[in-house]
């Protein structure tokens, strides 16, 4: 069998946002969320007029709705709201909580796009967050336990990731905890979001990768590992910038004694002492080829053999399924990666992919780019 890889890292573009969502008092629309693939404020009843921005009369709208959470909060899922009326509420104070909530709507039913994405967190003792991608237009939510079959206005939310709370920085925990019903996320932040949801991304200038052990057997042998491919990764890809077509043994060299240009090499957030995770990012494409050559390490030990290297190392490619991937971006890595290989010889490759096999079963080692096994046919694919 011959090893293809798989990127899997999408081009996020510069004007996708990212949204914190707040599920309710007390959490309590966490779980209608995921399991409807929704996102809603609490606005039972709420009916929105054609253009929400340019409305004069949302401030009523939303007294009555609030209105509307009351009575059933009162009387019980089995309330009628069509027995609250509009014109009821048209004098509603705007106090500067209901200008919050309007604003919230407003960033929810009509700032937000599709594509933009949403992070939710989950009550500290439930541990996790959530990571997802809007969709499409309007639609509507329920929470059927206080509001019965009322509709809420909301808006579909493709989920991508759950991650473990303590997995993320301080600065993501503490910022989750802000109880803004939907605004926007610190850009500083975007970045770790990216990652959570994709792994592997391109994001103007920046590239990263993630490289997950799902077991808790890392042991400083497994970081030793993944520094070899980084230190490898940064020369092959300063290599491909300079125009050579190969490796040579200064090159390597340089490896070891020399660290690389600062524009080679990655930024890196670490959280192996469980089930965890190596995030690097770059300026430049080193750390997608570190994700490839992980990848492929892991591939060939698990699904080639020594005999069968060399023909397998001359098949081998990169190829990014990822909507929106950017081929040169791909054909760069794949450049790198292939020079790398080709530069170790047969014995010392083969010595990497027998360490990423000892890695994975023993610290379920993997990368967020994918080994993807062909027939072995002797071309390029």
């Amino acid at each position: 069998m011959a090893i293809q890889v798989d990127l899997h890292a999408p081009t996020v573009r510069n004007d996708q946002r990212v949204w914190r969502m707040f599920p309710g008092r007390g959490y309590r629309f966490l779980d209608s969320f995921l399991e409807q693939h929704v996102g809603f404020l609490d606005f039972p009843d709420l009916v929105l007029p054609g253009k929400p921005a340019e409305a004069t009369d949302l401030i009523p709208r939303i007294a009555r709705s609030q209105a509307v959470r009351d009575a059933f909060h009162k009387h019980g899922s089995d309330f009628h709201p069509n027995t609250i009326k509009l014109s009821d509420h048209t004098s509603a104070r705007r106090t500067k909580y209901r200008a919050l909530l309007r604003q919230a709507l407003l960033n929810l039913m009509v700032e937000a796009k599709g594509g933009d994405y949403v992070v939710l967190p989950e009550p500290i003792f439930r541990a996790n967050i959530h990571v997802g991608r809007i969709r499409g237009e309007a639609t509507h939510g329920y929470y059927a336990y206080r509001y019965g079959k009322t509709a809420i206005p909301a808006r579909h939310i493709t989920w991508l990731a759950s991650v473990p709370e303590n997995s993320v920085s301080v600065a993501l925990s503490n910022s989750l905890r802000h109880q803004h019903p939907f605004s926007l996320l610190e850009k500083n932040l975007y970045v770790e979001i990216f990652s959570l949801a994709h792994g592997s991304f391109v994001y103007g200038d920046r590239h990263a990768s993630t490289i997950y052990n799902t077991e808790s057997d890392f042991l400083d042998a497994d970081a030793a590992f993944l520094g070899a491919i980084s230190r490898l990764a940064a020369a092959a890809c300063r290599a491909v910038d300079e125009g050579k077509s190969t490796l040579d043994a200064s090159d390597l060299v340089d490896v070891l004694l020399r660290t690389p240009p600062i524009e080679y090499t990655c930024t890196q957030a670490a959280d192996i002492h469980s089930a965890g995770f190596n995030r690097y990012v770059s300026g430049t494409v080193v750390s997608l080829v570190i994700a490839a050559l992980t990848a492929t390490f892991i591939g060939f030990g698990e699904k080639s053999s020594k005999g069968q290297l060399p023909s397998d190392i001359n098949t081998f490619v990169v190829m990014n399924s990822a909507q929106g991937a950017d081929p040169q971006c791909t054909a760069r890595v794949s450049k790198a990666s292939a020079m790398v290989l080709s530069a170790l010889g047969i014995d010392k490759t083969w010595s990497l992919c027998e360490a990423a096999r000892a890695a994975q079963r023993r610290a379920g080692l993997k990368s967020s780019a994918t080994p993807v096994e062909l027939q072995h046919s002797g071309k390029k694919p």
